[in-house]
């Protein structure tokens, strides 16, 4: 066996375990299943979350699917589905506090309060329902590898014709759905390529199909993120392409390594013709934005935190209204309408003590993707580490909500963050 394949997992005979045991382990068979059906709504929620602008239809898969399937998990108490790990629970502690946190200060819209439970209580779904699915993907990686990155590529095309069809050119970039954004959508679409692009290196079993709908998936998000203008995403983007390329040629043969690296040099070298021969007037209407900004909200919510510093200002307040937005309207005469950092965000929503929550959450994660050992955790550490600092840069210029209804804000944060929780308590399994 070549030193590609020798340290992928059987995903088949995975399976087969679990088939074989069903007759003789209802409580498994009852997992897997349950499983299954909450990756099979989750897929379709996130698939045509991107697809189409109807909102109900696409929430209705959360909604009718995902929801009694993981409210059923949790009454059964089922630890097979991987909703009892330890970080999931903490964020759902975290995305706990923030909703009964908002009722703590005075002044607030009781209905807009209750709107923060109702969109906690969803979001909290939501990471549970991806800390399910990620247990089954992760039992087939090269299959949902392939679901993943070929939904990014059909909706990402679907979107860029639509963008052109209707002559939107070189307005900034608009999709279907969570694409319908210049900066959330492509960040979206970014964070469900990744995640498809890791779950390609746990299992090393590629073919030239492999490699042609990867490549085709770069150039189509590269594209997608090229047309929104958006320097936050780019940036991301041309980072995590670099950490993974280098992960790659840490973990492979010196042959391998070589191969590595002429595709990213011939890479780099396609991006920078694309941009110079093509996209030349897009690059100057991004550089003419300046900093849009961000360094200006930034110091202002730090110079004016909120009133009661400990619990914030609460998620149902209007940041307009807060001394930040105040300060920044005498500054800068804007109106924003959050502080465009989901760390800061977690400051002023929830105060020093949902700021302390939140950062243990990233730190914890952190230390149990550097722990990860043996053959197979140790080589998937980078790759995990890789997908953790595109979060972090994704969210550095635009998050701002840790709990939201079904919106983009899901899927560039707790999506990802939550199937890297996911893949570490896989492969902590593993070593047991």
């Amino acid at each position: 066996m070549d030193g590609q394949n020798s340290w992928s997992f059987n995903e088949g005979a995975q399976l087969s375990y679990l088939v074989s045991h069903q007759s003789t382990h209802p409580p498994l068979k009852n997992s897997f299943r349950i499983q299954h059906w909450i990756s099979v709504f989750l897929m379709l929620f996130l698939t045509f979350s991107l697809l189409v602008p109807w909102i109900a239809f696409y929430r209705a898969f959360l909604f009718v699917g995902v929801l009694p399937l993981v409210l059923w998990a949790c009454v059964r108490r089922d630890t097979c589905t991987g909703i009892s790990d330890r970080s999931g629970w903490l964020a759902i502690a975290l995305i706990g506090y923030v909703a009964v946190g908002t009722f703590a200060p005075a002044g607030l819209a009781t209905e807009d309060q209750y709107q923060i439970v109702r969109w906690a209580f969803s979001t909290g779904v939501f990471v549970l329902a991806v800390l399910a699915a990620s247990q089954r993907w992760l039992l087939q990686p090269l299959l949902y590898a392939r679901v993943l990155v070929c939904i990014a590529i059909f909706s990402g095309v679907l979107a860029i014709g639509n963008y052109l069809w209707t002559g939107q050119y070189p307005a900034r970039f608009s999709g279907f759905g969570f694409l319908s954004h210049p900066i959330l959508g492509p960040a979206s679409l970014m964070s469900l390529w990744a995640i498809g692009m890791v779950m390609y290196r746990v299992d090393e079993h590629r073919t030239r199909f492999d490699y042609a709908i990867i490549g085709m998936s770069l150039l189509v998000v590269l594209i997608v993120v090229i047309l929104s203008q958006s320097r936050g995403p780019l940036v991301a983007f041309l980072v995590f392409l670099f950490a993974f390329s280098l992960s790659a040629q840490l973990v492979s043969g010196k042959a391998r390594r070589w191969r590595y690296f002429w595709w990213l040099l011939g890479g780099v070298l396609f991006f920078v013709v694309l941009f110079t021969l093509f996209f030349d007037d897009l690059l100057a209407r991004m550089t003419a934005r300046g900093l849009s900004y961000r360094p200006l909200i930034w110091l202002a919510v730090l110079q004016k935190p909120p009133e009661m510093i400990l619990l914030g200002a609460g998620m149902a307040s209007d940041f307009t209204t807060s001394e930040a937005g105040k300060l920044l309207y005498e500054q800068a005469g804007i109106k924003i309408k959050h502080p465009h950092n989901l760390i800061l965000g977690a400051f002023h929503y929830s105060g020093i003590i949902g700021l302390g929550l939140f950062l243990s959450l990233l730190a914890w994660v952190v230390v149990r993707i550097l722990r990860l050992s043996g053959q197979y955790g140790s080589r998937l550490r980078p790759f995990a580490l890789g997908l953790f600092v595109l979060i972090l840069l994704l969210n550095m210029t635009d998050g701002h909500r840790v709990v939201a209804p079904p919106s983009p804000d899901w899927l560039f944060f707790w999506l990802p963050f939550t199937f890297l929780v996911g893949l570490v308590r896989y492969f902590e399994s593993k070593e047991v």
